[in-house]
């Protein structure tokens, strides 16, 4: 019953007056064209459009965290931003620069499939089986949009784009605990004639265990040109290289925790934009030439995927479809996939996707997600359908296609002071491939077909103060890492104090987030055995202040000084973590 201690802590702290922002981003569901970075300005003429996923979709189906949600969080990578989404369990070998494993769905590697620019981010080094969210920093990031189906999260990355004539500089400087530290930096110009050039880089490293006296780093370097001659025709290069040095991480009693990743990603691309209107309404197409390859790796070797992606987009007010073709070399040879989101009439929404793929080894794959909402005022009622035969690995050619149907319901209420949503989701069996790099959980426990409830809440009763979070319960059956009772919440208060500070210069936001989960099971030993995941309870505060260009913060995890590990065998998650910086940002 640790999780109802935890929620009353923060209850608590409401009570007293104490602080939190909302741990989550805003819901776009509702808007066929998302709005915009808050912080930005009108986009000039001659720019690239932004990639955002079709829409509409039904409430509580897409989180989107812009620029300024993700400035004013203690997020520090993609792995910080999926833990607040409702059923989502960040398995964390230790603090900042260990692997952190998202499961979700009891999906294993299937759970997260993610798209930076439309391109589709593929596993490459290392095990070239799943994707380490910790390994993608945010820094260049304008934009994440997080798409939550029944037992899977789409995640789809937008880089920072200058949308303004000013140019744009920032400069990011963070320090902290076990040697953290991380640096980073924008340049971003634009010039009348539709010429815009972005540069970027995040330099991270951290001991990242309270016994180590190993440093893992992380450099990142990016680059984008675009170039616009008319405001509905173009080009963008794009080219990101990220250099991995972490070494093996030691588990208790000296045991084989993680295995050392050294090596390079670089991604580049292309792409070739056109619309019939500049508003993007009407008819649009994109064409991507991408390349990924992993290097300088002794062990590995080098390894490249060549890909090409042509996409047809059709938009009006009340909604829009979109199809795409792709080819590469790589694990998926081919694919032809649709989406559509449309407002039929006011109170009822349609939503889908669906997609074909051929992969390696004689493999077909084959998979539908269908939604429906009815909505009436400020409530709607949501109801969604995925069918899904495809491998979890398709980089593993002995991985066969597993046959999955998953079905969701929801209620969902959303007012300006309020809101909240109830939902069951049943899930189909599966039996996924256990995370390799977490040696001490070498199984995983086959997954029968469950049953759980997901719920949400958001109360804002007075602007500056703001309660919200979520719990997801397996009615029946279960899956690993996704334990019984699991809560997460947040108080926050972020206030501009408007009556002092009429130029709005100055921000304030203080934040009490708390995690709690019961008992539950985290995988099998070799031999076959539940490895137990033990009931937790985690506390972080945030603190932020800004004054015009200049934000300071500090972020404090473990507050509650809990002596575990978000994975059994590991240390226990540092007591008392900090980190702090600051960041300037500059137009001029």
């Amino acid at each position: 019953m640790r999780h109802w201690r935890t929620a009353a802590v923060a209850a608590f702290s409401l009570c007293l007056g104490l602080p939190s922002a909302p741990l989550w981003a805003q819901d776009t569901t509702k808007a066929a064209l998302p709005k915009s970075d808050s912080a930005a300005r009108a986009i000039p003429p001659r720019a690239a459009p932004a990639d955002v996923p079709v829409g509409p979709l039904p409430p509580r189906s897409r989180y989107t965290f812009t620029r300024d949600s993700v400035a004013w969080s203690s997020a520090m990578s993609l792995a910080d931003l999926l833990a607040t989404i409702p059923g989502a369990y960040v398995a964390r070998v230790g603090f900042l620069g260990q692997p952190e494993y998202v499961a979700y769905g009891g999906r294993g590697a299937a759970t997260l499939e993610v798209y930076r620019d439309g391109v589709p981010v593929i596993p490459l080094g290392g095990d070239s089986l799943f994707i380490d969210p910790s390994r993608i920093p945010l820094t260049i990031l304008q934009r994440v949009d997080i798409e939550v189906l029944p037992a899977q999260l789409r995640v789809y990355l937008e880089s920072d784009r200058h949308q303004t004539m000013d140019t744009r500089s920032m400069v990011a400087v963070t320090s902290g605990d076990f040697g953290t530290g991380q640096y980073a930096g924008l340049f971003q110009k634009r010039w009348p004639a539709g010429l815009a050039l972005n540069l970027g880089a995040d330099f991270f490293a951290s001991n990242g265990a309270p016994l180590s006296t190993r440093t893992d780093q992380a450099f990142e370097a990016w680059g984008r040109v675009e170039w616009a001659p008319t405001p509905t025709s173009g080009a963008v290069y794009q080219y990101r290289r990220q250099n991995d040095d972490h070494d093996a991480v030691v588990g208790l009693g000296a045991a084989a925790g993680t295995p050392a990743r050294h090596g390079a990603r670089t991604d580049a691309s292309l792409r070739l934009f056109a619309a019939a209107r500049a508003d993007r309404r009407g008819f649009s197409g994109t064409l991507d030439v991408a390349s990924v390859s992993w290097g300088a790796d002794t062990i590995l070797g080098d390894r490249t995927i060549r890909l090409a992606i042509g996409r047809a987009r059709y938009a009006t007010s009340r909604g829009a479809a979109e199809l795409s073709g792709r080819l590469s070399d790589g694990p998926t040879k081919q694919a032809l996939e649709g989406r559509a989101g449309w407002v039929l009439w006011p109170g009822i929404l349609v939503s889908g996707d669906a997609r074909a793929s051929a992969y390696a080894g004689d493999r077909v794959g084959r998979r539908g997600h269908a939604a429906l909402a009815l909505y009436r005022g400020p409530v709607s009622l949501v109801g969604e359908a995925t069918y899904d035969r495809e491998p979890e690995a398709p980089a593993l050619v002995k991985d066969s296609v597993r046959r999955t149907v998953d079905r969701s319901a929801r209620l969902v209420l959303d007012t300006r002071l309020a809101g909240a949503s109830i939902g069951v989701v049943r899930r189909g069996a599966y039996t996924p491939h256990p995370f390799s790099d977490l040696r001490l959980v070498p199984a995983a426990s086959p997954m029968a077909a469950s049953l759980y409830a997901v719920s949400d809440f958001r109360l804002q009763l007075i602007r500056p103060l703001t309660l919200e979070g979520w719990y997801a319960h397996p009615v029946s059956g279960g899956a690993d890492f996704q334990p019984p009772n699991h809560f997460r919440g947040a108080v926050t208060f972020r206030s501009k104090f408007w009556r002092t500070f009429r130029s709005g210069a100055f921000d304030l936001k203080v934040q009490i987030a708390a995690e709690s989960w019961s008992a539950g099971v985290a995988g099998r030993t070799a031999g076959g055995a539940r490895i137990p995941l033990n009931a937790l309870n985690f506390i972080e505060m945030f603190l932020a202040v800004q004054l015009v260009g200049f934000t300071a913060f500090w972020d404090l995890r473990n507050a509650w000084n809990t002596l575990d590990s978000y994975v059994p065998g590991f240390q226990h998650y540092p007591r008392n973590a900090q980190t702090f910086g600051v960041k300037w940002e500059f137009r001029n």
